[in-house]
């Protein structure tokens, strides 16, 4: 005789529900119509959990996890609209919106804005945050299949999953780090229709707007989306995996000082991987610098250890001293100087480093003797 199984149950908004194994909060939820809101999300694809707007209250939990990548178990207890929840959606969704710095007000198109419609249902008005980096992008309309307005994108990676696994071209990455990040294509140029032609399947993906078709195309086919998932391609026999891409631009930047456009695109090619992704490793590491044609390179750190030991008077104290400005070169090229997030000498704070040398508990009236020893 075959053995029965008991189903699995959990409770969801006070409803007892059955899952299978292995299923998450939001598969579990949206099968016993129960909805739960998404903007990173796409069926059928691995979650990435960035958007963090289908956080869920679980009892005994200390944590609001993401309902997309959260494995539902045996009786756990589950609340999707809460205060706490809603407290926190409103909040995602506001800085989401201080970051979203797209025309919405006047766009007539604002209604399919799924970030615009979320902030609707959760009743979030303008946003109360002073962004001192305000993202604002000029509209790229050189492709004649997509136009891209990275002044609406949210970093929701939908694109690039779209790209990678359902067109399988892998032109799109995210580039930079902190309030620079970006979506970026090839080495963070717009997109050419070397790259990207006759698809648009981003487009049908990108919840804000930020990529679209020109006035003068039409959507894309139904019948040319589809939901499958392509196998990632594998690097061939003899060629460096994903996971050693970090060591060949060291290697890279220890031969040639930096890392040109034309350096990247020969490391993409060891790897078989894109340039853009190649291009968004380097620029999220500090220590990879993309401009050469200086001879000491200064890093210095702001991070909090830093910052608490008087790191920004030694800042002021460098850019005086150089008559330079972060992200600046000298006149004579002799020295750049870089503020970055960690050097890894917070024993040392305030620290910073010349090319390879570190030097810590700095001090201003100690800047001058070091800058005369190079």
């Amino acid at each position: 005789m075959f053995k029965r199984f008991k189903k699995k149950t959990a409770i969801i908004d006070g409803e007892k529900v059955t899952f299978r194994k292995g299923a998450t909060i939001l598969e579990t939820a949206r099968m016993a119509g129960i909805e739960i809101p998404t903007l990173c999300h796409m069926e059928n694809h691995p979650p990435t959990g960035v958007c963090r707007v289908c956080v869920v209250e679980v009892e005994g939990s200390r944590t609001l996890p993401g309902a997309c990548h959260t494995p539902i178990t045996e009786g756990m207890v589950i609340h999707t609209r809460s205060p706490k929840v809603l407290a926190v959606r409103q909040g995602v969704v506001e800085l989401m919106l201080s970051a979203h710095t797209g025309n919405c007000v006047n766009d007539p198109n604002a209604e399919s804005c799924k970030l615009h419609n979320l902030a609707s249902d959760h009743e979030v008005g303008a946003p109360r945050f002073t962004i001192t980096h305000p993202r604002f992008y000029p509209i790229e309309e050189k492709n004649p299949y997509v136009q891209r307005n990275l002044s609406k994108c949210i970093l929701c990676r939908r694109c690039i999953t779209a790209c990678e696994e359902i067109a399988g071209k892998n032109i799109m990455s995210i580039g930079y780090r902190g309030f620079k990040s970006k979506i970026i294509a090839g080495c963070d140029t717009s997109l050419t229709t070397d790259e990207c032609r006759n698809c648009g399947i981003c487009i049908e993906y990108c919840p804000t707007g930020a990529l679209s078709h020109p006035e003068n195309q039409h959507a894309v086919p139904p019948s040319r989306m589809t939901s499958g998932t392509t196998v990632k391609k594998q690097p061939p026999p003899g060629k460096p995996s994903r996971a050693e891409l970090l060591p060949l631009l060291k290697k890279e930047v220890s031969h040639s000082g930096c890392l040109s456009a034309e350096t990247m695109k020969l490391v993409a090619g060891k790897t078989d991987l894109s340039i853009s992704e190649t291009f968004g490793v380097s620029s999220f590491y500090a220590f990879l610098p993309r401009e050469g044609n200086t001879t000491n390179r200064i890093r210095i750190c702001r991070c909090v250890p830093c910052f608490l030991k008087q790191g920004a008077s030694v800042i002021t104290s460098l850019q005086k001293e150089l008559g330079i400005h972060p992200g600046g070169i000298t006149s004579d090229g002799k020295f750049s100087l870089e503020v970055v997030s960690c050097i890894g000498a917070c024993d040392q704070a305030p620290a910073m480093m010349i090319n390879e040398t570190v030097y810590g508990n700095l001090s201003p009236d100690k800047i001058s003797e070091i800058l005369q020893t190079y």
